[in-house]
């Protein structure tokens, strides 16, 4: 996975390396240009020297040949130059000492000086401090290589290059942190509108008005997008409710009509038949509603709920030979905010997959648990832990034999999310299935 902030510091950080460069060449550049040739030459034969010589109190000045400083005798024919303590006195090609424009003794102490005498024949004269003496250098008709010529103006000029890269560079720094910060507070921004997005109502909705030029096509395209998910939703929404709508008459006249038939098997087949179209388009007509329609919330007790839909389905329990137990553990009293018909909707749904899926003489036991969660657990074959995710999914019938529509679960699922609680389904250790409703709780508490 690509990191936008990691890409662009490393672009920027390559860009900073980059300008940084520019800036010492061309003041290498500038200072090449504008300083006088000869000058130059001799200064970074001067500085050979002086890092060849040696000057120990008691003892002879010397002059330990550097390869810097060999490599300039052998490419310079007109080389001269002397070093000198005072007392003591090396010079190289003494035959061609130039006249010195000025009275410089040779033999004695002298305060410390620099001077350049620049044109056709210039000369450098520097008295510097080594090894506790203070020594003279002068030089004349050096050539040295372009590469010492270099490196000696890189030395020159690495602290203020020191100085301004720790300024360049925290500036570079500072630009990228705001930079990236920038970016990141805009992505996040359009993340955090592309979450409160109503799942129901996906129109586009994200913001184009702080949002960067480089963002807009994206935003843009998303918003678009989002506008047409929105449309087809509705248009499937439209298309389940008129469904639902126009096949509810029919299949009344038909149930009519079959159980008019004289034929006991005939009817018990169509009657089959006909009540599975009818819980079908039942079901079809309530996820229809749930999404077409803005919910009334109340405040209510899970426990009572959960009592009258079992008092409910009585008839349908008996007839199918199986115990129910209602468990209430915890507070009873608590309230939850719900709509109650949705709620009863979802609590029948599990009830009756419940009973589908159960065992001959099977136990299917409904608990609230402190008045917010109620689980529905059965000792029926269960589910495979692969298969769960997909159990909700409409016309997903849990069992190829099973005669429910595949859209209980379903119901459920869009029920809670209506309601902002969770479902899960689990497994039980002795077989069966366990459904869990988590409803959040009130505000007020």
């Amino acid at each position: 996975m690509t990191s936008l902030s990691r890409a662009l510091t490393i672009r920027l950080s390559l860009l900073g390396i980059v300008l940084f460069t520019a800036f010492i060449g061309a003041v290498i550049a500038f200072a090449l240009i504008t300083e006088d040739p000869g000058v130059l030459r001799n200064d970074v034969t001067s500085q050979m020297i002086q890092q060849s010589a040696r000057a120990a109190s008691g003892s002879a000045v010397q002059v330990e040949k550097t390869a810097g400083l060999s490599r300039i005798e052998r490419a310079s024919p007109s080389l001269w130059y002397l070093v000198s303590d005072g007392r003591s006195l090396v010079e190289y090609a003494p035959e061609l000492r130039p006249t010195l424009p000025i009275d410089i003794r040779l033999d004695g102490p002298t305060i410390a000086a620099q001077m350049r005498i620049g044109g056709e024949n210039a000369l450098a004269f520097d008295v510097i401090e080594k090894d506790g003496s203070r020594i003279i250098v002068a030089t004349r008709g050096g050539q040295p290589g372009w590469d010492l010529i270099l490196g000696y103006y890189l030395r020159a000029i690495a602290g203020s290059a020191l100085a301004i890269s720790v300024v360049f560079g925290l500036l570079i720094a500072g630009a990228i942190a705001m930079s990236v910060s920038y970016i990141g507070a805009r992505l996040r921004s359009a993340a955090e509108a592309a979450a409160r997005i109503d799942p129901k109502a996906p129109r586009g909705l994200l913001p184009t008005e702080e949002t960067p030029v480089e963002l807009m096509p994206l935003t843009t395209a998303l918003n678009a997008a989002l506008d047409k998910i929105a449309g087809n939703m509705e248009v499937q929404r439209r298309f389940m409710n008129n469904v639902a709508h126009e096949l509810r008459t029919p299949l009344t006249v038909m149930r009519g009509r079959i159980d008019a038939l004289p034929n006991d098997q005939v009817r018990l087949a169509l009657t089959t038949d006909v009540s599975r179209l009818t819980t079908i388009v039942s079901s079809m007509l309530q996820l229809a509603r749930l999404h077409s329609t803005e919910l009334p919330f109340e405040a209510m007790q899970l426990n009572g709920i959960a009592r009258a839909v079992l008092a409910d389905l009585a008839p349908l329990i008996l007839s199918n030979g199986a115990d129910v137990a209602l468990e209430e553990e915890g507070e009873r009293r608590s309230l939850i905010e719900a709509n109650e018909a949705t709620v009863r909707a979802a609590i029948a749904n599990l009830v009756d997959n419940a009973l589908r899926h159960a065992r001959a003489k099977s136990t299917i036991v409904v608990r609230v648990i402190d008045g917010a969660v109620l689980e529905v657990a059965d000792d029926g074959i269960g589910i495979e832990p692969s298969d769960r995710p997909q159990v909700t999914e409409p016309f997903n019938r849990m069992s190829p034999n099973s005669t429910g529509a595949g859209l209980g679960l379903t119901i459920v699922r869009d029920i809670m999310a209506a309601h902002g609680g969770t479902l899960t389904i689990l497994g039980r250790p002795g077989g069966g299935t366990l459904v869990r409703l988590v409803f959040p709780p009130r505000e007020d508490d």
